[in-house]
């Protein structure tokens, strides 16, 4: 809506400080989501609204452009309802928030990257005999581990999984 379709009683909505700060976080947790599971053929979210009580579905994208309009203008762009669903092909905003920080809690963001010339836990660096980190003392086999599994075409996410699952410390 632009402002000169208000009529003189409307005036565009202005967000707290608080309301801006959480659709900045949406919009991160929606950039952070989309790198999890996009690559999983998964198109978007889908997100229970409270006035209506319907599912509705947002490309990634489109989602975003919603958000990024929100902040600019106060209010959301308009936009057509969507066709031709395949629930499957979306997940519930409170299913991928609640995973994307559950990666997060564990060390295991999509993002991060584990250099295997310092220790992961310290950052402190160390020469390739060690066998033990010089500052904090913990075993480097899960790194040199981890290292293996990256020159094997292991994905960096999936290696850090792996080894999370055989019950090491998340680097």
């Amino acid at each position: 809506m632009e402002d000169d379709d208000l009529t003189p009683d409307e005036e565009p909505y202005e967000f707290t400080e608080q309301e801006r700060e959480d659709i900045a976080a949406d919009l991160e947790d929606l950039a952070a989501m989309r790198v999890v599971f996009a690559p999983q053929s998964v198109k978007g979210v889908v997100i229970a609204c409270q006035d209506c009580g319907q599912n509705h579905f947002y490309e990634w994208e489109l989602l975003r452009d919603n958000l990024e309009q929100m902040l600019a203008t106060g209010e959301p762009r308009m936009h057509e309802p969507a066709w031709n669903i395949d629930e499957n092909e979306y997940i519930q905003w409170d299913y991928g928030k609640g995973y994307i920080d559950a990666l997060s809690d564990t060390g295991l963001e999509p993002d991060r990257r584990v250099e295997v010339t310092q220790c992961p836990w310290c950052e402190t660096p160390f020469d390739h005999a060690f066998r033990f980190c010089p500052r904090c003392g913990r075993s480097l086999g899960v790194v040199r581990l981890y290292a293996d599994l990256l020159s094997r075409g292991i994905e960096e996410r999936e290696a850090r999984a792996m080894l999370v699952r055989a019950g090491f410390d998340p680097i």
